[in-house]
C-alpha cells in the first residue's frame, strides 16, 4: 500500500548475497485467513509472564493473609509489606487491560489491511545468508536480519518489528516506511523457515521471541 512504502529499501543487492532459498506464500480465501489471524495475534504476544506476576501476586496475597490470620500477629511494618502485594496486582492486570486493547487494534489494523487487498494475496520471500527480501502488500524491500528490532515467530507466522520513530534507527526507515507498522509473513508451519530462524537467532543474539 503507498501509505504504507514510500519506496523500497534495500540493505544489499540480492544477486551479489549468499541465496538461501524463496517461498511464495499465496492466499485464496480472504474468510480462512481472518478466521487464523486473531489466533496467531494472541499466540504471538501472549503476555507470559505479566500472567505469572499476576497468578503469583494472588496466590502470595491469599497465603501472606492466612499465616498471618492463623500464626502471626500484624505489626505496622508487616501491613505495608501486605499492602504492596494487591498493588503489585492491580499493576499487572492494568498491564494486561493495556496489552489486550493493543492487540485488538493490531488484529483490526491486519484484517483492515487485508480487506483493501487484491485477492488472492500474494507473498513472495527470498531468504539469504545476510537477511531477507520481502514483496508483499505491505512490504517491499531487502533487510539484514539486525535491521529489525526484534522478530517474533510461531509455527503460524514470522512478524518483524522496526525500532520506534523516535530512535536513529527508526527515523532512518521511516524515510522508506512512514507508519512502522510491524510486518507479518504468515509462513504456516514452513520448517525450513523457522529452522533458519533459529539460526539467525543464534548467530544475532537475543533477536527472536519464538512463541509455542
Amino acid at each position: 500500500m503507498k501509505e504504507r512504502i514510500k519506496k523500497p529499501y534495500y540493505a544489499f543487492d540480492p544477486n551479489e548475497a549468499h541465496f538461501l532459498f524463496e517461498r511464495t506464500f499465496i492466499f485464496d480465501s480472504q474468510q480462512t485467513l481472518f478466521a487464523k489471524i486473531p489466533r496467531i495475534i494472541h499466540r504471538l504476544y501472549f503476555p507470559k509472564y505479566a500472567l505469572m506476576i499476576l497468578a503469583g501476586s494472588v496466590v502470595a496475597f491469599i497465603l501472606v493473609c492466612f499465616l498471618f490470620s492463623t500464626f502471626f500477629t500484624l505489626t505496622n511494618n508487616l501491613t505495608k509489606i501486605l499492602g504492596l502485594i494487591p498493588i503489585v496486582g492491580i499493576v499487572a492486570i492494568l498491564y494486561l487491560l493495556r496489552h489486550y486493547v493493543q492487540i485488538y487494534f493490531e488484529i483490526h489494523s491486519i484484517k483492515k489491511l487485508y480487506k483493501k487487498a487484491k485477492w488472492p494475496v500474494e507473498c513472495y520471500c527470498a531468504f539469504f545468508e545476510e537477511g531477507i527480501y520481502i514483496k508483499s502488500i505491505d512490504m517491499d524491500g531487502v533487510f539484514y536480519w539486525d535491521d529489525f528490532m526484534a522478530l517474533g515467530c510461531c509455527k503460524e507466522a514470522l512478524v518483524l518489528h522496526f525500532c520506534p520513530a523516535g530512535t536513529q534507527s527508526g527515523k532512518f526507515f521511516k524515510q522508506y516506511y512512514p507508519r512502522l507498522d510491524n510486518v507479518y509473513i504468515f509462513i504456516d508451519g514452513d520448517e525450513k523457515i523457522l529452522e533458519l530462524i533459529k539460526l539467525v537467532d543464534d548467530q544475532v543474539g537475543d533477536l527472536v521471541a519464538f512463541k509455542s
